[in-house]
């Protein structure tokens, strides 16, 4: 049932604050190098690395109408095996320095077609793509010890696959039991709501392996039509369940003593200390109405301007191995806390400084929301996934802005910090934590609505472009591969949606750049390509810092010429760094740094083209197919 905020919320919107762009002296701007070499060894600290505030797409209803029109199978089944134990490791890989020579595309180079041939990958042609809503990606391995990857969505879609390409999905406990495990959940998020469905409000739920308790954790966000949410975690020895309740990790939505969402049927006490409430005033505001679908819930003075959402958690361990989760989603933006390493739940013993009800010009501390690190006031902001990258040695933040629904610009911008609590950064030294309502330059747009000529013979709904991808997770996996995974609309004049995987490469100053199609097995030459596959004639789509979400980006024509000159849509140069598949390129007075990529595209007869990915220090990025 879609969930639709009151009008006194849109009135409230008036008093934003509008000054964002706020800049910072740092670490954003640093130049790291990055190998090839070394990155197929790189893995990540831990095993996880894993709207409108009305959250449209996330409905029952929605899910029931998708359809997979690609080939393979949608339906429930459980895999031959269960998976049962965690992958990956907590190495830390110390960074290598690569070569720095870099030529102009007239230079030799010894790397030839059949070096790229030698990394093709191993698809059968077909892909089975399934419909899970914010999908979160883990990896473990099954009972005989093989790898299997694992994807985790609202509305208790969940599916494996042993190759990131074939999906299928599966059920357990939870599909068949959810009222009686989250019955204390569920009590509390429909305080005050008459037309409460509990099928439609259990949301986004992030899996991670606990290395202190042997468990694997199930974090799930269980929804309040009057942001009186709560996540909770689940426990189970492998992945395909049982799951176990154990409890409520952190809460949203409570009001004064004596209310019907009173602070004391929740945890704020406990974590606070703050035995009468003191701080009650920064976490109200005036009375006003939310309506559940067409039915109004009892009204609550919930500030939704500046408390967080208790959604979308993402969990993770730091680079010293330290358990945290981010959460929140629109309202009072993204926040960070510690939780217990041997129980998974909140860490009570750390406290958080009290910084009052606003902001400064650096992030702040809530005593009970912890770090603010993104967003708030408001503003766009979502399903946030951070992931440390022990290679690059930065904590990378993924959030998604916009309505998710196909025309609501639903997309997704990137930021860094070498720090876990932030301050995280774009690639122009923005903010995440920026104030104002406005955020189109604020975060790097690393995916919008875009089209490939070479979707239009494909077999699925994306032919005529892809539209409204977001909510992703990000994991490095036991290879020390690098994927992004997303669900995604299409150009098709349905909400219908899909999952897809997409690769993911370090460029030379160590921000992530995401492959141009979908994970289809192939490799990226760590030495590079030959001058006769990096030059040519693309189609080249510029994802930019737009909301705009009623069209797609269509590809313009540029060629990369020999002499190290672009020519034809736009203008600029090109160069390469000798024996890796760096490329840099200058295009109106803006740096892209980059990779190439022969990869196989997304038509009918999957042909490999040469691609290029590329990432603008005016935070946008530029994608090009041969």
């Amino acid at each position: 049932m879609k969930k639709l905020r009151c009008i006194a919320i849109m009135v409230l919107l008036s008093v934003i604050i509008t000054s964002c762009g706020d800049k910072t002296d740092t670490d954003s701007n640093k130049t790291r190098s990055t190998s090839f070499e070394d990155e197929s060894s790189s893995e990540e600290s831990g095993e996880d690395s894993a709207m409108d505030e009305t959250k449209e797409g996330k409905t029952a209803s929605d899910d029931e109408t998708d359809t997979d029109s690609d080939t393979g199978s949608d339906s429930d089944s459980d895999p031959e095996t269960e998976a049962t134990t965690a992958s990956g490791s907590n190495n830390s890989n110390s960074t290598q320095t690569t070569t720095t020579t870099t030529n102009s595309a007239t230079s030799a180079q010894s790397t030839t077609t059949t070096t790229a041939a030698s990394n093709a990958g191993t698809s059968t042609g077909t892909v089975s793509h399934v419909t899970v809503h914010d999908p979160s990606i883990v990896e473990g391995t099954d009972t005989s010890g093989k790898k299997c990857y694992f994807i985790f969505g609202s509305h208790l879609d969940f599916a494996y696959s042993y190759d990131l390409q074939h999906w299928t999905k599966f059920k357990n406990n939870i599909n068949t039991n959810y009222n009686t495990l989250f019955a204390d959940a569920f009590a509390w998020a429909s305080r005050g709501d008459s037309a409460y469905a509990t099928s439609g409000n259990m949301w986004a739920p992030d899996v991670i392996y606990n290395k202190s308790m042997g468990k694997w954790c199930m974090y799930m966000s269980i929804n309040g039509c009057s942001w009186n949410s709560v996540i909770v975690m689940l426990t189970a020895d492998n992945l395909m369940g049982n799951w176990t309740y154990v409890g409520p990790v952190i809460y949203s939505g409570f009001t004064a003593a004596g209310t019907t969402r009173t602070y004391e049927d929740t945890d704020y006490v406990l974590a606070t200390g703050d035995t009468n409430f003191s701080n009650s005033a920064r976490y109200t505001t005036s009375s006003y109405t939310c309506y559940d679908g067409s039915t109004a819930c009892e009204a609550t003075t919930w500030s939704w301007y500046y408390g967080a959402h208790a959604i979308d958690p993402c969990v993770f361990y730091d680079a010293s191995g330290n358990l945290w989760m981010s959460y929140g989603s629109w309202s009072g933006g993204i926040y960070l806390i510690r939780l217990s390493n041997s129980t998974g739940l909140r860490d009570y013993s750390v406290t958080y400084a009290d910084c009052g009800s606003d902001a400064s010009a650096s992030n702040f501390t809530d005593p009970y929301m912890g770090y603010h690190i993104a967003g708030g006031y408001g503003a766009t902001g979502e399903g946030s996934y951070i992931v440390y990258d022990a290679q690059a040695g930065y904590y990378y933040l993924y959030v998604s802005y916009y309505s998710l629904t196909r025309e609501g610009g639903y997309q997704i911008r990137l930021f860094r910090s070498t720090s876990v609590t932030g301050t995280y950064v774009d690639a122009d030294g923005t903010r995440a934590a920026a104030r104002g309502s406005s955020r189109a330059g604020i975060g790097v747009k690393i995916l919008g609505n875009y089209y490939f000529s070479s979707l239009a013979s494909g077999s699925g709904n994306y032919t005529k472009g892809y539209m409204a991808g977001g909510h992703n997770s990000a994991i490095i996996d036991s290879s020390g591969n690098r994927y992004i995974v997303y669900h995604t609309r299409f150009n098709c004049g349905q909400e219908w949606h899909e999952v897809r995987v997409h690769q993911q490469f370090l460029n030379e100053d160590g921000w992530l750049v995401t492959a141009v199609y979908e994970y289809r097995g192939d490799s990226i030459s760590k030495t590079g390509y030959s001058t006769d596959l990096m030059c040519g004639t693309y189609e080249m789509v510029d994802m930019g810092l737009s909301n705009d979400g009623s069209s797609v980006i269509q590809p313009v024509s540029v060629t990369l010429n020999s002499n190290g000159t672009i020519t034809g849509d736009v203008t600029g140069t090109w160069s390469y760094t000798e024996n890796t598949p760096y490329v840099t390129m200058v295009i109106n007075g803006s740096t892209y740094k980059g990779v190439f990529f022969y990869q196989q595209c997304e038509s009918s007869a999957h042909e490999f083209r040469m691609t290029f990915t590329v990432l603008g220090n005016g935070d946008n990025c530029l994608w090009g197919s041969k």
